[in-house]
């Protein structure tokens, strides 16, 4: 009776699943910190249909910055996954302006909006599955802060999820990315200290953005010198939509603090040893934004199977080679 109740809940909701928005209210969150987040409420999207015995379901939360609704984007104009085959859960992480975040709290808004983790995210995320009765995955899936997530999952729950895709991903932060991270915060900070309008401030971090989304090659070669005024005109305009300066800054921390390791007191070998879930990890040797040192190394403890490109977009190398990408999520996924 449990398990076609579990069905007809999951049937429903995903027989005609176009990626409808939808919201799921999961109570007062503890956090890591030991705050709370006072009445979490989770977006998040499904794209496809369960099958028979409720074993094609992907979880996928969204990047940095990223909705359900992107990631959705995603699916449909890349043919990223085979949505005939899955049930792709698409999260949106808190923090992102549509699940609970500093832009939208009703008490505890803006600067005070608790600190949320990575660690913390994965465990809404795991509040959510029990609101839709999910008990089991067949995979999850994340790119970028995204990948953060899905390795904070197999770890925190190793018998949930058979495989893993993770792409531009580290399981914690390099040092290169850290001194990324902290230049940004800071710019955040300086802007509230001294009442800086945040369209001012924000372009200084949409412009580190940037660089460090793509290689110096590129930039080289796509933007001449002369040509350069016209690129920085367009960081006049702010729009930040969902995402202002309160929810970039939070999303920013959680990355910032973001270790699997924290279990084992820094030994990424203890914890290479917790995951049960068969891995596949993409990164981009050029990338920027997230070092791919770490994820390579994490392959190596763990087995993983890795798809390494080495193309000058860096972060953002992954639709530029996408049918390479795809292909071999699929062929993994199969």
């Amino acid at each position: 009776m449990k398990r076609f109740l579990l069905l007809t809940i999951l049937f429903l909701h995903c027989l005609f699943a176009g990626g409808e928005q939808q919201f799921a209210d999961i109570g007062d969150l503890r956090l890591f910190n030991g705050e709370v987040l006072e009445d979490c409420r989770i977006g998040y999207r499904m794209i496809g249909q369960v099958n028979a015995d409720s074993s094609n379901i992907l979880l996928y939360p969204s990047w940095f910055g990223g909705s359900s609704g992107h990631i959705l984007n995603l699916i449909r104009t890349h043919a990223f996954l085979d949505t005939d085959r899955f049930c792709i859960i698409a999260v949106d992480a808190p923090g992102n302006g549509i699940s609970s975040s500093p832009s939208n709290s009703t008490d505890q808004s803006g600067e005070s909006f608790p600190e949320v983790r990575i660690n913390d995210m994965v465990r809404a995320e795991y509040k959510l599955l029990e609101y839709l009765k999910i008990r089991e995955l067949y995979a999850v899936v994340g790119g970028s802060m995204g990948s953060m997530q899905g390795f904070e999952f197999i770890t925190a729950y190793p018998d949930m999820a058979a495989k893993a895709v993770l792409y531009v991903c580290t399981p914690r932060e390099s040092a290169y990315d850290l001194l990324r991270c902290d230049a940004e915060q800071q710019i955040i900070e300086l802007g509230r200290k001294y009442d800086i309008p945040e369209a001012e401030y924000m372009k200084a971090v949409r412009i580190s953005q940037a660089l460090n989304g793509k290689t110096p090659d590129f930039y080289a070669r796509e933007i001449p010198p002369e040509a350069l005024p016209e690129y920085l005109a367009g960081f006049e305009d702010y729009a930040p939509g969902i995402f202002p300066a309160d929810n970039y800054y939070c999303q920013s921390r959680a990355i910032s603090l973001h270790d699997i390791s924290w279990r084992d007191g820094g030994d990424l070998d203890k914890t290479a040893k917790r995951i049960k879930s068969e891995m596949l990890i993409i990164v981009n040797r050029q990338d920027h934004l997230v070092h791919p040192l770490p994820a390579l190394e994490f392959a190596r403890k763990t087995g993983a199977k890795t798809l390494v490109l080495d193309n000058d977009r860096g972060h953002l190398g992954i639709t530029y080679e996408i049918d390479k990408v795809r292909n071999t999520i699929r062929r993994f996924l199969r």
